[in-house]
């Protein structure tokens, strides 16, 4: 007789521990049980049914778009490693505050040296390499380890920046860099077996101790491309890399690069601007006449820029000044050069032109424009005395001012006859019988200070000035892509990564936006998503564009500064809420919201927006959202930067800048729409044609600025008697027009008493008197009756508005 055993029942989950339940996922994404079975049977959910049971692995979850799910993978994948990294959130965090971090550096070395240290603080060494001339090889650019860099050093030959290696010693970084795509190790011996050819032949012996000091467990190396092509690569380097987190460092290497082109950019820009200075003083100084010292004076000023603090840039504005001084003399005869003796009147008017014409010339390069005022100011005098603006004080630019002491000293010291030891210590002493008359007083004082240090330690600047100054001789006289993320993991970093390469290709603002925040809500699982921008009033913040809000709030406005955005902008810090209910900042506009996060969207260190995200569920956000964000939200914000500038553009060319109406041009394009179109389909349109009554003569009696007055209260009585849909436009002088479309004769007669009506209660100032307008003449014209093309329509109410004037006279 056979008997039959019942085990007793182990739950599927148990004997399968890396699935999640229906019940577990329910509760992580906050949805029915029921709904979840639902949603695994119609495939919108990634599931595997084992029996008649549903299970989900979190991995796939996660590629979904849950990113609640990926600690979870994380905690799972640490059990399977033997040895402890930095583990995936922490690496994210780490990457995308590296990525971040890099992109806020104008320069290479502080940009490698930012990355560095971040992704050292999560237990990461890094090489950075870059692309050598004629591409066969890379460079060692920069190379920081976590520890025992001595011994990393030496173990590698010393001098490892700068060296270069073939392409052929380093297979691996030679796949990356053609292929544009990241590659991981992680076999020990590999590794060991890789440095050693990396190495030069007389330390290769030193491979494998170098690989335990570098804790060289797994590597990963991500290619730094840029404009399609790589410009270099990274390795990432320490114990408990994964594959998995190929996507993250290659997402942060597309930050870094970025980074390092803008960088390289802006060295080519600071390069030209040197080469163009160089160029024209160097002009000046092949005029005998003027027996220039500019490269002296530019040198000694500079250094003074230094001894008072300046950045780097703002020095280099001090050095291009000083060297471009006296551009404008070029533009004078050698006669007047040349002179001695006092110059008369006629000469010296002449003379004084020479700062306007330097400025002229200067403003005239874009890139140096902002050179053109201290040029220009040069001979100004600190008592108000000097030319050609009669400039006073600090009214007179800083640099400026630095500049006309440097010269005042050359001419103490360097153009004397004959000099010596003393020189210096006596043309210092006379440099301060010239303070406040035209020399700045504490300038001087501090001029007199760093010589004297510089003298006391014989600072080389001042060796080399003392040398130079012996070595001179007296001057004449003289007056006056495709998806580099194919292999990501995340289903989440591809597509917010996408975003961040598709808005570049987008400078319409609004397009932008709604692009931004639609791809955020759908990607994130968001309740609602907004995007708030810098209104026309500086002490406001507008809505630009927003998803999952229940009623319209685009171009809804609050004040800097007030609620959880305002503040966020104001600090330029991002904020997580658990409970808004708990935050008295919170302003709300749906009573579900439970939880929120505010991110600044920051472009060379200025914050250009913020983008905001709410949920129905308390405590919805973590810091793995911060790093997401924190991963795109510079890309973000530089294309919200240039797209803003291009909608800026736009609007000034197609509306009047005294009423903010649109400008005539722009309406003709509309007319000519709604001529088609109501054309194609059969129907009517009508357009208001206004002429203001006795502009001249407020003009007259009150002046031009009254006139402006009334011109843009009467723009804003359009704007109040007229519907959404309607076109209000200033066609020129005292004349504006309204169109109307999908309106009859007798309703557009309708809107013109309405908008007499209007008018007649609104008031405007002139001066300080509140005065009613004195009224508008209106002519009315409609679409076929009136005319069919839009010169008929315009002809049509143009003559029925001056029959209006007439009968009224």
């Amino acid at each position: 007789m056979k008997r039959r055993v019942t085990q007793p029942s182990v739950p599927l989950a148990l004997k399968l521990p890396n699935l999640l339940s229906v019940e577990e996922v329910a509760a992580a994404i906050h949805r029915h049980p029921e709904v979840v079975r639902r949603q695994a049977r119609d495939g919108r959910l990634p599931a595997e049914k084992i029996g008649r049971v549903w299970f989900f692995r979190p991995e796939r979850l996660a590629e979904a778009g849950f990113s609640q799910f990926l600690p979870r993978m994380a905690s799972e994948a640490a059990t399977h490693l033997p040895t402890v990294g930095p583990g995936t959130e922490g690496l994210l965090r780490a990457l995308s505050d590296a990525g971040l971090e890099a992109l806020q550096h104008p320069d290479r070395d502080a940009i490698f040296n930012a990355v560095a240290g971040r992704l050292a603080e999560a237990g990461l060494s890094t090489y950075f390499f870059l692309m050598a001339p004629g591409e066969k090889g890379l460079t060692i650019a920069f190379w920081h380890t976590v520890d025992a860099a001595t011994e990393v050093d030496t173990l590698a030959g010393g001098q490892q920046v700068g060296t270069f290696i073939p392409f052929d010693r380093i297979p691996m970084l030679h796949r990356v860099c053609t292929t544009l795509r990241p590659h991981y190790i992680g076999d020990h011996d590999e590794l060991v077996g890789r440095v050693a050819m990396a190495l030069r032949p007389n330390v290769a012996a030193n491979a494998r101790r170098l690989s335990e000091v570098l804790h060289l467990n797994t590597v990963i190396s991500a290619p730094l491309a840029a404009a399609g092509r790589a410009i270099g690569a990274i390795t990432v380097l320490g114990a408990g890399l994964r594959e998995a987190d190929l996507p993250a460092v290659m997402a942060f290497a597309n930050q870094t690069a970025a980074a390092l082109e803008t960088a390289r950019l802006l060295e080519e820009s600071r390069r030209m601007e040197e080469a163009t200075v160089l160029t024209l003083a160097g002009a000046i100084e092949l005029r005998e006449a003027l027996h220039s010292r500019a490269r002296e004076h530019a040198a000694l000023a500079e250094q003074f820029a230094g001894h008072l603090g300046f950045e780097p840039a703002r020095r280099r504005r001090v050095r291009y000044a000083a060297l471009l001084q006296d551009l404008g003399k070029l533009s004078l005869p050698d006669s007047l050069l040349s002179k001695r003796g006092r110059l008369d009147a006629e000469e010296r008017a002449l003379m004084m032109t020479h700062p306007v014409v330097a400025a002229d010339l200067v403003g005239r390069f874009t890139p140096l424009a902002d050179l053109a005022p201290l040029v220009r100011s040069h001979h100004e005098w600190f008592n108000g005395e000097g030319y050609p603006d009669g400039l006073k004080g600090e009214a007179i630019p800083l640099e400026t001012r630095i500049i006309s002491i440097v010269n005042a000293f050359f001419t103490v010291t360097f153009d004397l006859p004959f000099k010596t030891q003393a020189t210096v210590p006596e043309g210092l002493a006379e440099l301060t019988n010239f303070s406040g008359i035209n020399l700045d007083p504490a300038l001087t004082d501090a001029f007199v200070v760093m010589c004297r240090e510089g003298a006391l330690a014989q600072a080389p600047w001042y060796v080399e000035m003392l040398e130079a100054m012996m070595a001179s001789t007296a001057a004449t006289p003289a007056a006056g892509p495709k998806d580099i993320l194919g292999v990501a993991d995340s289903r989440e970093l591809r597509i917010i990564y996408r975003i961040a390469q598709e808005t570049t290709a987008v400078l319409d603002l609004g397009t932008l936006l709604k692009r931004i925040v639609t791809i955020i809500r759908d990607v994130m699982g968001y309740y609602m998503v907004s995007i708030l921008l810098p209104a026309e009033k500086s002490s406001e913040l507008r809505v630009g564009a927003h998803s999952g809000y229940a009623v319209d709030i685009t171009g809804m406005t609050i004040p800097i500064g007030r609620g959880i955005t305002g503040w966020v902008f104001t600090h330029g810090v991002p904020q997580i809420i658990p409970d808004v209910k708990a935050d008295q900042r919170y302003i709300g506009l749906d009573d579900q919201v439970r939880s929120e996060l505010a991110f600044p969207l920051i472009s060379r260190g200025r914050v250009v927006g913020v983008l905001n995200a709410e949920s129905q569920q308390a405590d919805a956000f973590s810091e793995a959202d911060v790093a997401l964000m924190s991963a795109v939200g510079s890309q973000l914000a530089s294309c919200l930067e240039v797209a803003q500038l291009h909608d800026n553009l736009k609007r000034e060319a197609s509306h009047d800048p005294l009423t903010r109406l649109n400008n005539r041009r722009l309406f003709l394009e509309r007319l000519d729409q709604e001529v088609a179109r109501a054309t194609a389909g059969g129907e009517s349109f009508s357009i208001v044609f206004l002429d203001v009554d006795e502009l001249k003569r407020i003009n007259d009696t009150y002046g031009h600025l009254a006139g402006d007055a009334l011109l843009r209260e009467v723009s804003n009585a359009l704007m109040d008697a007229v519907r959404g849909e309607d076109v209000v436009a200033r066609y020129g002088g005292d004349e504006f027009v309204v169109l109307l479309p999908s309106t009859s004769a007798p309703a557009a007669t309708s809107v013109a008493q309405r908008i007499s009506e209007g008018i007649a209660r609104h008031r405007f100032m002139a001066g300080r008197e509140l005065l009613q307008i004195p009224g508008v003449s209106l002519g009315v014209a409609t679409f076929p009756r009136d005319g069919r093309t839009a010169e008929e329509i315009l002809a049509a109410a143009d003559a029925t508005l001056y029959q209006e004037k007439r009968k009224a006279s």
